[in-house]
């Protein structure tokens, strides 16, 4: 027994007993590391932009802490769980972190369906969940779960208004995953921003989450010989089939989500991304004071430019802690949900500011169009011809 109880008597160490007790599991965090859940997607059908998502995540984490950012000497410690972005695993962990009560929130899940089946878990152990990849309309749920994707629907839908505006395609034909809902939703917003345009509309191609083959895929698709292409699929898939598209020769416009914008998409297909417009919410070149200084950082730490993922991983980790720091010295997941249930908007962010709709953050303002160049820098897009009438 410690020192400061032996001298209480029983009824004294009795309180003092219960009070700990008490605290530790409300998660209660007066002082000291505030334990913040991370369930990561290093290995499984992503890990191209899950190492990305992390890379963010915990860049974010270290330049908090460095500078001190909750105060009173307090630090985020992330407790890192690999759950693959496969949802019976990320469940699992989950129920893991949901279990330990001095985590008070947590941050997970790229793909919908994993978000759908890890939300129910935080949820109903009153743990605030942060969803930074998933983009599954309504996902998000206040106060419990919020969702700081940058949300691609919006940003597809301008990109697609650009092209019918500029590159003047004469039709668009699409592929999309369409056992992922995230993906289905991700090709109606491209079909809404092409709709009324004049370009004629040849269908869609379905795949499969699991499949590994695109041969048929691109087949059917230059079948309906269109003058332009949007691939609305997994960040494999998208580089499977873009791969596949190019050596049956199709020489159109492809056009696709952020999905090929990390460095390892790029190092996967190579030039074959080159060319290709999608949409991102964070290009270094384009961005302010604060956005070039995580820029910056992430370049010198991992050697290569921050891509959207890292962006969305980093943002998430800057969302969390300042509803950890607006918590104020009782740190618990209560308050932690009611400081993170009542952000309405942050400035200064790597986006500029931000607002908060329902629990879902926009950033209109920061959408840009880029493309991968042949030898792997990111551009702002500018039409070439491509696809043209």
């Amino acid at each position: 027994m410690a020192p400061s109880l032996r001298r209480r008597g029983p009824l004294g160490v009795l309180i003092a007993v219960t009070a700990l007790l008490a605290a530790a599991c409300n998660g209660n965090t007066q002082s000291g590391d505030v334990k913040l859940g991370f369930i990561t997607a290093l290995t499984g059908p992503v890990a191209f932009a899950g190492q990305t998502f992390a890379h963010g995540t915990e860049l974010a984490v270290d330049q908090l802490n460095q500078e001190g950012y909750l105060g009173g000497g307090r630090k985020i410690e992330l407790v890192k769980k690999e759950g693959a972005e496969t949802p019976a695993r990320a469940v699992e962990q989950a129920k893991q972190l949901a279990g330990d009560q001095s985590v008070v929130g947590t941050i997970c899940c790229i793909l919908s369906p994993t978000a759908g089946a890890v939300k129910p878990i935080t949820t109903a152990a009153k743990m605030p969940l942060d969803i930074y990849g998933a983009t599954d309309l309504g996902l998000e749920k206040p106060p419990y779960v919020v969702r700081t994707t940058t949300m691609p629907q919006d940003a597809n839908k301008s990109l697609a208004q650009k092209v019918a505006q500029q590159s003047h395609p004469a039709s668009v034909a699409y592929a999309v995953t369409q056992d992922n809902s995230g993906w289905v939703s991700q090709l109606k917003s491209f079909q809404e921003g092409f709709a009324g345009t004049g370009v004629r509309d040849l269908g869609t191609v379905n795949t499969l989450a699991a499949q590994t083959d695109f041969s048929g895929a691109a087949g059917q698709l230059m079948a309906k010989n269109p003058a332009a292409v949007v691939v609305a699929c997994l960040q494999q898939s998208s580089i499977s089939l873009i791969k596949a598209l190019r050596s049956r020769g199709y020489n159109g416009l492809i056009v696709a989500s952020e999905a090929i914008g990390s460095p390892g998409a790029y190092k996967a297909a190579g030039g074959a991304l080159a060319d290709i417009p999608f949409p991102v919410y964070f290009f270094a070149g384009k961005a302010d004071a604060q956005g070039q200084k995580f820029a910056q950082a992430y370049k010198a730490k991992y050697g290569t430019d921050p891509d959207d993922y890292a962006a969305q991983g980093y943002i998430a980790a800057y969302t969390m802690a300042t509803a950890i720091k607006n918590a104020g010295k009782d740190v618990t997941r209560a308050s932690v949900t009611k400081a993170l249930s009542s952000l309405k908007r942050m400035d200064g962010t790597i986006y500029g500011t931000v607002g908060f709709q329902n629990g879902q953050l926009h950033a209109p303002e920061s959408i840009v169009h880029i493309t991968w160049t042949k030898d792997g820098r990111q551009t702002e897009w500018t039409p070439s011809g491509a696809g043209k009438s």
